[in-house]
C-alpha cells in the first residue's frame, strides 16, 4: 500500500493597509496545478484543515487562510462593530486579487460554514478572479429565521445560543495538550478525528509568557460573528455567475431551504449532494469525499474549458 507524506505548508502574509493577513500555502512548487483557495469556519483556523487540504498539494495549488481575528492574521476584529460580513467578502477579494495575480488565471474558492457564505458573496461580486465554488455546508439562512433571532434577543429572549455558548468558551488552558485532550470526542469536536483536532490547536492558540496557551480567536470575536448576520447572502446568489458544488449536511446543516435549490437554479450542471450520516462538520467527518469532490469539480471545469 502507497504510504501517504503529509506535506508542511508554508507560514505566508499578505500585508493590507490596516494589518496582514496570514495563509498556509501548499504545492506551490509546479505553475500548471489548480489554484484554489480554502476559507474556514467561524472559530476555527486554515491549519485545522491540514489533514484534508495537504492530500490535495500534488495536484493543486492550497492556499487557506486565517480570517479576520482568526489564528495569525493581524487585521483588526472589533466585536462592538461588527454587523455583517462583507469584511470578509472584502478580505477574501484581497485575498483572490493576490492569488490571481501571482498564477496568472483565476481561481477556485473553496469554504466550509462561514468560508463557504464569505466565498459566494466574494464569487458574486469578483467573477472575474473567480473560475468556481466548492461550498461545504456554507453558512445560508433565510432572512425570516434571522429576523426572529434579532426580535427574540430586542425582547429578551436570546434567540442565538451559538453566540451565547461561543461567549462562555474557556481561552486559556495550561498546554496544547490539555486543550486537545479536553476537546477530542467532547462537544462540538465530537466527531472529530484527533489529527483534526491538534491542527485546530496548533493553528488557533498562542504561547503566552508564562507557557500557558489562549486561543487566538477571542470567545468575544466568535460569538460576535455568530450574531452578525446583516449580509444579504441571498442576494449574493441571485447574482452568482459561476460554476460550483455544494455538499451540505444530513444532520444540523447551515445550508438550510431553499438554498440547496436557490443556488442550484444559478447552476444547473453543478453537483448538489447532501451527505448521509454528516453533521455540519463534514470536513471533518469525511475529508476524503471532499477532496474527491474538489477534484471533480476541478475536473468539470477543465472539461467544460476545452
Amino acid at each position: 500500500m502507497k504510504t501517504v507524506v503529509r506535506e508542511t505548508p508554508a507560514r505566508r502574509s499578505l500585508p493590507r493597509p490596516d494589518g496582514a493577513i496570514s495563509y498556509l500555502e501548499w504545492g506551490d512548487d509546479d505553475p500548471g496545478k489548480t489554484p484554489i483557495h480554502f476559507a474556514h469556519a467561524n472559530g476555527f483556523n486554515g491549519m485545522t484543515y491540514a489533514p484534508l487540504l495537504s492530500t490535495l498539494a500534488d495536484e493543486f495549488h492550497v492556499r487557506a487562510w486565517d480570517a479576520r481575528g482568526h489564528g495569525e492574521t493581524t487585521l483588526p476584529a472589533d466585536p462592538a462593530k461588527h454587523r455583517n460580513w462583507y469584511v470578509y467578502r472584502d478580505d477574501l477579494i484581497a485575498m483572490a486579487e493576490d492569488f490571481a495575480k501571482t498564477t496568472g488565471r483565476k481561481i477556485i474558492l473553496a469554504g466550509h460554514s462561514m468560508g463557504g457564505a464569505a466565498s459566494v458573496m466574494a464569487a458574486a461580486a469578483r467573477p472575474d478572479l473567480v473560475r468556481g465554488l466548492v461550498l461545504i455546508d456554507p453558512v445560508m439562512i433565510p432572512s425570516s429565521a434571522r429576523a426572529i433571532m434579532r426580535i427574540s434577543r430586542l425582547i429578551g429572549m436570546g434567540g442565538n445560543p451559538l453566540a451565547d455558548g461561543a461567549e462562555k468558551r474557556r481561552a486559556i488552558f495550561p498546554d496544547r495538550q490539555t486543550m486537545v485532550e479536553r476537546y477530542t470526542g467532547r462537544g462540538a469536536f465530537r466527531t472529530w478525528p484527533r489529527d483534526f483536532v491538534e491542527d485546530y490547536v496548533t493553528g488557533g492558540t498562542k504561547v503566552l509568557e508564562d507557557g500557558q496557551v489562549e486561543l487566538l480567536c477571542a470567545p468575544a470575536w466568535e460569538a460576535a460573528n455568530f450574531r452578525a448576520q446583516g449580509h444579504n447572502i441571498a442576494k449574493s446568489v441571485r447574482n452568482l455567475h459561476v460554476p460550483f458544488a455544494l455538499l451540505h449536511a444530513e444532520h444540523g446543516s447551515t445550508c438550510r431551504p431553499p438554498f440547496p435549490m436557490l443556488l442550484k437554479r444559478r447552476d444547473p450542471k453543478a453537483h448538489v449532494a447532501q451527505v448521509p450520516g454528516s453533521t455540519h462538520f463534514l470536513p471533518m467527518e469525511f475529508p476524503k469525499l471532499v477532496a474527491e469532490e474538489i477534484r471533480a469539480f476541478r475536473d468539470r471545469l477543465e472539461a467544460e474549458e476545452r
